[in-house]
């Protein structure tokens, strides 16, 4: 065998093994794909985006929520920081969670301040918008919640 010979070989193996390497990572790449969806490749990506907009708000109001000894609640202000007293608020949530958001519903706990009417359950992750209407008014967050 010569040295030319040789040196065919050694880049053959090499290249071998750069294909195979290239082949194994894809091949873990797709399992990883098809195992752990993200917002970002789930099938109604572009239906999200083409309802972002939605959540324009009508006033200069301002949604604040957090989770309270498993409850969510709510602070809504006004642009003076003023709280606002006497609408509504309700959590829209997206396609994929409507089963387990039907039953998040709001009281006004104190005045401004939206408190769920039971429980969230644990380990909850619920995606969607908080709309507070107040008479023809009404202003939105998009929110991720996480119990």
């Amino acid at each position: 065998m010569t040295a030319e010979d040789s040196s065919i070989r050694r880049w053959k193996l090499a290249l071998g093994t750069l294909v195979g390497l290239f082949l194994i990572g894809m091949a873990i790449s797709f399992t990883l794909a098809a195992r752990k969806v993200t917002r970002v490749v789930d099938r109604d990506y572009y239906t999200h985006g083409l309802q972002y907009g939605q959540c324009l708000p009508t006033a200069d109001w301002t949604i604040a929520p957090y989770v309270q000894k498993g409850y969510l609640v709510a602070r809504v202000v006004d642009s003076g920081g003023g709280l606002l007293r006497g609408g509504r608020l309700q959590f829209e949530p997206e396609e994929e969670d409507r089963s387990r958001a039907a039953a998040l519903a709001f009281a006004e706990s104190s005045p401004g301040v939206f408190k769920s009417t039971a429980p969230l359950p644990p380990n909850t992750e619920l995606h969607g918008t908080l709309r507070f209407i107040r008479g023809e008014a009404n202003t939105c967050r998009k929110v991720v919640l996480f119990n």
